[in-house]
């Protein structure tokens, strides 16, 4: 056991590994980005990812290849000449992405050292988690607004406005459920810094 982290050799290696796999992870992250970027191109003719309110539609699933009607939730459709609104949130919407995930593997790499030193509980852990957490909350909530313009903006484009659903605002309560689980690993780390503080105040 190293007195100085109170970890043993075995439980930092794994750390650091994490610490190595998070910043690949990181790395790879920033690849769906660029390619959107590359479809997104000049802004004509770009290719939209759209949100459907129970559109039914022949699709070809009959035996050999007969149409059938499906209702279709998503469809890609290409807007040839978005609006400058719309535009700017097809640019915007994968850089903001891949900004809030580097932003995240950045604070597990704190994270993950702070806990490769023996750190866990010192001052600062909890913050660090708190913060992180707030700051990727906030950051999901701008990404959903970036990409309900981009499919309202490509369905008004389309249907010069006529379309009769052609305000969708898409969420999903999954960020909250993550919000609060990652509330709980706070407040758990601000329990142990207490704790940690009281046990040095008995030394």
């Amino acid at each position: 056991m190293d007195s100085a982290t109170g970890l043993d050799r075995s439980d930092r290696i794994g750390m650091y590994l994490s610490i190595a796999l998070v910043a690949v992870g990181a790395v790879l992250a920033v690849v769906p980005a660029v390619e959107r970027l590359i479809e997104v191109g000049d802004g004509t003719d770009v290719p939209v990812t759209v949100p459907l309110t129970g559109e039914i539609a022949e699709l070809p699933l009959g035996p050999d290849g007969a149409a059938v009607n499906a209702t279709v939730d998503t469809a890609t459709v290409i807007v040839p000449d978005p609006a400058p609104a719309t535009l700017f949130a097809l640019y915007a919407e994968p850089v903001w992405t891949a900004l809030m995930v580097l932003t995240g593997a950045a604070f597990a790499m704190v994270l993950f050292l702070r806990l490769a030193r023996g750190q866990a509980f010192q001052r600062g852990t909890s913050r660090l988690v708190y913060t992180a957490a707030g700051i990727l909350l906030a950051g999901w909530f701008v990404g959903r607004i970036l990409t309900n313009m981009t499919t309202n903006g490509a369905i008004s484009a389309l249907s010069n406005y006529t379309y009769e659903d052609s305000v969708i605002f898409e969420t999903s309560l999954l960020p909250f459920f993550v919000f609060v689980l990652i509330g709980a690993f706070a407040a758990a780390f601000q329990i142990g810094e207490k704790l940690q503080r009281e046990t040095e105040g008995l030394v």
